[in-house]
């Protein structure tokens, strides 16, 4: 993917949008690798040659992501802001969960040690690294008992162990939720998708 996307990138005369959408797929191929710095630039570019269009905010956007596993939450915070006026509406409601997600768990009074763990798990999470993304949010359980990250936690690993139709684990996560969360917006989330396992796996 990596080879023909540079080819596709060295083609000359190539439309200035084709090659933004190349430099969009390429950087995630990087991301994947685990090269987030030259992923950043590229994004960086695309942001820069389309300021005002929706390529230009998705690169933003995962910009700001990269920004977030990184655990710069602040420079993150700051882009994110800006794309809730997003004329996408996937990408402002993207830009809004990511900074809300940070806003609700990262103070700046406090350690910021469990939500840069819980921002790298998310890295290997996107890498699809699943088995070292769950050791890393299970070490938050173990170190920071009790933390606000933690119903997105059994949230997170829900999603990996559904992904690998791992179907008992993911309901017992969801229901973890329910149970222990029941007046919190994502405890909605639970319910709901463990309805959706039932009804389209069970």
């Amino acid at each position: 993917a990596k080879s023909l996307l540079q080819d596709a990138m060295a083609i000359s005369g190539v439309d200035s949008y084709d090659l933004a959408e190349c430099k969009m797929e390429y950087a995630d191929v990087l991301l994947l690798q685990g090269n987030s710095w030259e992923s950043m630039l590229y994004f960086s570019q695309v942001e820069k040659d389309f300021k005002e269009h929706p390529i230009g905010h998705e690169a933003k956007l995962r910009a700001a992501k990269i920004s977030y596993y990184q655990g710069d939450f602040q420079w993150a915070q700051a882009q994110l802001e800006t794309l809730k006026a997003s004329t996408s509406k996937l990408i402002a409601n993207n830009a809004m969960q990511l900074s809300l997600l940070i806003t609700d768990n990262y103070n700046l009074d406090t350690s910021d040690i469990p939500m840069s763990i819980f921002a790298s798990a998310d890295l290997l999470h996107y890498q699809q690294k699943y088995d070292e993304a769950i050791l890393k949010y299970d070490s938050i359980l173990t170190l920071f008992s009790g933390h606000s990250l933690s119903d997105e936690i059994y949230m997170r690993k829900a999603d990996i162990y559904l992904k690998n139709l791992n179907v008992e684990d993911a309901l017992a996560n969801y229901a973890l939720v329910e149970e222990n969360w029941g007046y919190d917006i994502l405890a909605d989330d639970a319910l709901y998708k463990r309805a959706k396992i039932y009804d389209d796996i069970l």
